[in-house]
């Protein structure tokens, strides 16, 4: 499972549960500052981020 597909699947979680919308708030601000550092991290490491270039955005239709 990718990270996004994972993230997206906690957070429905969390939504349907009775968490208070500051404590979302809170865990969706620490998972993204988390991915930043690993992605400074990656960088410093040179290493090359790789994506299959699929658009995460629904309904997204690329240019031609």
């Amino acid at each position: 499972m990718s990270y996004l597909t994972e993230f997206e699947h906690e957070l429905q979680k969390k939504l349907l549960s009775s968490e208070t919308a500051e404590a979302i708030v809170r865990w969706t601000s620490e998972k993204l500052l988390e991915s930043y550092r690993n992605g400074i991290k990656a960088g410093r490491n040179g290493e090359t981020v790789k994506r299959d270039g699929k658009s995460r955005r629904r309904g997204f239709v690329p240019k031609a």
